[in-house]
């Protein structure tokens, strides 16, 4: 491949994207994100229980999520002879600029949290995201605008059936563009984010099993769970990214030429999965897997089957919401130990 010419479509590659297994995969991946994203969305919204400063940040991710879901989802089936439309940059537009959104909040999530657990400056985390709020919207913002001009059909060369950086461009072009609107914050994103929560794990590694500043075997095992979730949020970023990552430096080594394997064919799918999943990760990491989310959602359908079941003119009882984690948590929530209380601020 020439690096001074522009790149031919590839129709393998275009093929294979909008074939109906691709399709059908990019569709199941990104409706259970934009689901999940839209629960994060909704009960922070509707649960005051949830309003800490991190699940704000997941929030923000969120909303970086569901545009990332809901514009592949709409690049994965429009037809090839639109793809050189304004349609087309649109998508691109809206998803590279959604996709540096959810690379920075999640890049400051992780900050946040060790700098409220580890460094025990609750009050500073809580600053410093006012100055996240410059840095994550704007650049990405910012970096996406001036692209504008270079976005459009990639013949998926390096996207799974939709819309990026445009294939016309020259190859050494397309390069430095790919990596200014995405690849390089994202291979960034994985350093900075594999780097805080391994320290964070460190920090409460060691005072479960060093300090043992605890007042009770709960608090124990709060921690301990704890710094075994903090372990995977780093694997599954990296896990659902990583693909379109190897796709990249596939097409860096100028042997993307042909598309006659099976495993490109693999990464081509797992890309379409992966890059569309990435907000019903969070959800189950987040969410589903929390106590507080779980005991949140089982009182919430408990309040709303009593409200069915009674008389229109007899409104039910409210349930305290809170009631039940405060009570089976209380010592957690009365805990002392900085360490304890950011915890149980940031995780749960």
């Amino acid at each position: 491949m020439s690096p001074e010419s522009p790149t031919i479509a590839n129709t393998s590659f275009e093929t294979e994207a909008n074939s109906p297994v691709n399709r059908v995969l990019t569709t199941v991946s990104a409706s259970l994100s934009l689901l999940g994203t839209s629960l994060i969305i909704i009960t922070f919204i509707a649960w005051k229980d949830l309003r800490s400063s991190s699940r704000k940040i997941l929030v923000f991710i969120s909303i970086g999520d569901f545009l990332i879901a809901g514009g592949n989802l709409f690049g994965v089936w429009l037809p090839e002879n639109d793809r050189t439309t304004a349609a087309c940059k649109a998508q691109s537009f809206v998803t590279t600029c959604a996709s540096l959104w959810s690379f920075f909040w999640t890049t400051f999530l992780s900050i946040f949290m060790y700098t409220a657990v580890a460094r025990k400056q609750a009050e500073k985390a809580d600053k410093m995201l006012r100055y996240f709020h410059i840095f994550a919207w704007v650049i990405p913002l910012t970096v996406t605008g001036i692209a504008f001009n270079k976005l459009g059909n990639d013949y998926d060369f390096y996207s799974a059936g939709w819309c990026w950086i445009s294939g016309e461009l020259k190859t050494n072009e397309k390069r430095k563009w790919m990596l200014l609107t995405g690849k390089a914050w994202e291979v960034a994103a994985y350093v900075l984010i594999s780097t805080f929560y391994w320290m964070l794990k460190c920090h409460i590694r060691k005072e479960v099993y060093h300090h043992q500043k605890f007042s009770s075997q709960q608090s124990k095992e709060f921690a301990i769970k704890a710094e075994r979730r903090l372990t995977l949020v780093p694997i599954i970023f990296i896990l659902v990214r990583i693909w379109g990552t190897i796709r990249f430096i596939i097409y860096l080594s100028d042997s993307v030429a042909t598309f006659n394997s099976e495993w490109e064919k693999a990464l081509l799918y797992l890309q379409g999965i992966g890059d569309s999943s990435q907000g019903f990760a969070n959800f189950l990491l987040f969410c589903l897997f929390t106590k507080k989310f779980r005991v949140s959602l089982k009182l919430a359908v408990k309040e709303c089957l009593m409200c069915c079941k009674s008389p229109s003119d007899d409104p039910p009882p409210r349930i305290d919401t809170s009631a039940e984690y405060q009570n089976g948590c209380r010592t957690l929530i009365n805990e002392r130990s900085s360490l304890q209380a950011s915890t149980s601020t940031s995780v749960e």
